[in-house]
């Protein structure tokens, strides 16, 4: 005799397996139909389609994806991810609709719904879970985008904790560690990466960061040597990203090896790449020229006069450190840094954006400054003080605005703040123009011109040719300090800066390097350089180029004004 009951319950087991099954497989012919449709333009059909697939299983991801996708071509941004929220609003978190929810915030720069799906990830940073790699990746790319580098290593880290293998985090960290000069952490995830990486191709970045970290730590013939071996150069021809940096070190390795032409010849092509690229065509080298022209015309001592007169409240003492890019303003940030009563603002444009809403209201018109009222010159001096958050600094405080390029703005910066000081930093005339086409700049209308040698040296002398118009019209109160005295006479020239601005000299100062070394990071091509106590190395560096390419006639003029 058998159990009828047991049958029974065998039967519909085995009935609910084949609906399971037949269901399953109704899912996916009709994701497949979805798609198909909406490649086919068909897009009603296509929502029809996938709707009809989540109400067959509304908790399988792969119908939201889709449906999210179908509505981001509609451009129904909102749409998209209200969809792949709800998902995990009810199921709670499913690594393929959050990642997929993760990387349309992040490349439509939805940043407030990326924080919301961070948040609802529930991050623990005392657990590794490994589906959660690419949300942590995308939280420290975050991190980044606001300069908050050190969270951003954090979230970098823990990205790697769960998932050794994702090659995107590893780039991003290594990067990271380089820019801020923690060789030691450097060291230990280029190690973790080369062990974990599975591919062949991808030990290949691993190799590439080994490089820089020999470089950094001054061990160029190693460098070279794994360049060379390992045939870095032909790996990465045509990405890019890693041949550029692999041109840039190459040429930092040669020059202390003393191959001079050899490292001239690798910034000679890592510029000739860098002018072909689509994202640096969309930018006119001549636009900084028209500007300075427009400039010379306009702020003559009868038109700056009219706008001088202006009585306008008198606020903290705000000094502005200007110079051509490659002079020693890093130098000094960091040194003038370290001082108790000086706060130095971040490198960032505060004075040229509060400019820009003041001209975008006046039909960007120059002569609009003739016009001027003192209320709208105290109104741009508010929009100013709001954007580099003045009430954060002690009232005692000295605050210096570092923008090198400022120097253009001389005269709109007289209009706006006429009692402010300038430090004018200066080296020589050779030194920075070698230095600007060798430096790694992101490109702009003007980092452009360093893109080409002939370029440099005219931009060099249009800017200074702009200063000499300033001087004469503007009675700049400034100060000029030159690198090179620094470097020789550190004490005595950093007195005479300080006296200037009415401080006095701080025992500190000599330890400059320290303070740069506590900075999260420093985010100019100098952030190698000013983490090291002064040397001598970069004077005079425009000879050992002499024979292969010669500033020093186009620049006579500066040469001899500066007394070099």
């Amino acid at each position: 005799m058998y159990n009828k009951n047991i049958f029974k319950s065998q039967s519909s087991k085995q009935l609910m397996q084949k609906i399971s099954t037949n269901l399953k497989k109704d899912y996916e012919t009709l994701v497949k139909l979805g798609i198909s449709n909406i490649k086919s333009n068909n897009f009603s059909e296509a929502i029809k389609d996938l709707k009809k697939a989540i109400n067959i299983d509304n908790k399988a991801p792969l119908a939201h994806i889709n449906l999210a996708n179908l509505h981001i071509i509609n451009k129904n941004l909102d749409l998209s991810q209200e969809i792949l929220f709800e998902y995990i609003q009810k199921f709670g978190f499913n690594e393929k609709v959050a990642n997929h929810l993760g990387k349309i915030c992040f490349k439509y720069k939805k940043f407030i719904n990326l924080e919301k799906l961070i948040t609802l990830s529930k991050l623990n940073t005392n657990k590794v879970e490994k589906e959660k790699y690419f949300i942590f990746f995308l939280k420290g790319r975050r991190h980044e985008i606001l300069d908050e580098t050190t969270k951003a290593i954090i979230a970098y880290k823990k990205s790697i904790d769960c998932n050794k293998r994702y090659e995107q985090t590893y780039n991003y960290l290594l990067n990271l560690l380089e820019k801020t000069n923690d060789f030691l952490t450097l060291k230990k995830y280029i190690d973790i990466g080369i062990k974990n990486t599975k591919e062949e191709n991808n030990i290949h970045n691993f190799l590439f960061y080994k490089s820089l970290l020999l470089n950094r730590l001054n061990k160029f013939e190693e460098s070279e040597k794994i360049i060379n071996n390992e045939k870095l150069e032909n790996h990465f021809y045509h990405n890019n990203f890693f041949y550029l940096k692999l041109l840039d070190i190459r040429a930092k390795n040669n020059e202390k090896l003393k191959n001079f032409k050899i490292a001239f010849n690798n910034i000679e092509k890592r510029n000739k790449l860098l002018q072909s690229l689509d994202e640096n065509k969309i930018y006119n080298k001549e636009v900084i020229y028209e500007t300075i022209k427009k400039y010379k015309n306009f702020y003559k001592f009868e038109n700056f006069n009219k706008t001088s007169s202006i009585n306008q409240k008198k606020n903290r003492q705000i000094v502005f450190l200007v110079g051509f890019p490659r002079s020693g303003t890093t130098l000094l940030d960091t040194i003038l840094r370290t001082h108790s009563k000086i706060s130095v603002l971040e490198e960032k444009p505060y004075l040229l954006e509060s400019r820009h809403e003041f001209f975008k209201k006046n039909d960007n018109k120059l002569d609009s400054l003739l016009n001027i009222s003192p209320n709208q010159i105290n109104n741009i001096r508010e929009s100013y003080f709001h954007k580099i958050n003045i009430k954060e600094y002690s009232l005692d405080s000295t605050i210096i605005d570092k923008l090198p390029l400022s120097m253009i703005e001389l005269g709109f910066i007289k209009t706006i703040f006429p009692e402010s000081k300038i430090i004018l930093a200066l080296r020589h005339p050779c030194d920075v123009v070698i230095s600007c086409y060798f430096s790694y700049f992101k490109i702009n209308e003007a980092m452009i011109n360093f893109l080409d040698w002939n370029d440099t040296i005219n931009f060099y002398n249009k800017t200074f040719d702009l200063f000499e118009f300033y001087e004469t019209e503007l009675k700049i109160n400034y100060y000029k300090i030159k690198y090179e005295e620094i470097v020789f006479d550190f004490k005595n020239q950093v007195e005479k800066i300080l006296n200037f601005l009415d401080l006095k000299y701080e025992k500190s100062l000599e330890n400059y390097y320290n303070t740069a070394k506590k900075r999260e990071k420093i985010s100019t091509p100098s952030y190698s350089q000013v983490v090291q106590p002064l040397y001598t190395s970069s004077i005079d560096r425009w000879k050992n180029y002499k024979q292969i390419i010669n500033p020093e006639d186009k620049l006579k003029k500066w040469i001899s004004k500066f007394n070099y």
